[in-house]
């Protein structure tokens, strides 16, 4: 059986708007800013608010540091909507990387 080649590891953010706005943000320059920081440390982006690494080499590199950094700006934080993140193990559906922030770090979710 031949063996199913995986994706590189990718995440997606959604912002809210109605957040943004009470913030003073304006949506899209915030995905533009999130893109800058992603793209500099090796992800592409592939879709309204999506990135994967370039290539599965260098995933762990690119995502991992990328999520980590971003969940600690307030800018993010106050902002997000939702946030998952595909790798290897959860290909499919996902984690809910606010979740993982919840559990691990709950100051830093703006509810």
């Amino acid at each position: 059986m031949a063996e199913i080649e995986k994706r590189p590891w990718r995440f997606t953010i959604e912002f809210d708007e109605e957040k943004a706005k009470r913030n003073g943000y304006n949506v899209d320059d915030l995905y533009d800013c999130v893109g800058e920081y992603a793209e500099q440390m090796g992800n592409v982006r592939i879709g309204l608010g999506t990135w994967q690494a370039k290539n599965r080499k260098v995933q762990f590199g690119a995502q991992c540091p990328v999520c980590a950094t971003l969940s600690k700006q307030p800018w993010v934080m106050q902002n997000i909507k939702s946030w998952r993140t595909y790798e290897d193990m959860n290909e499919s559906e996902g984690e809910d990387y606010l979740q993982v922030i919840r559990d691990i770090s709950p100051k830093r979710i703006y509810d």
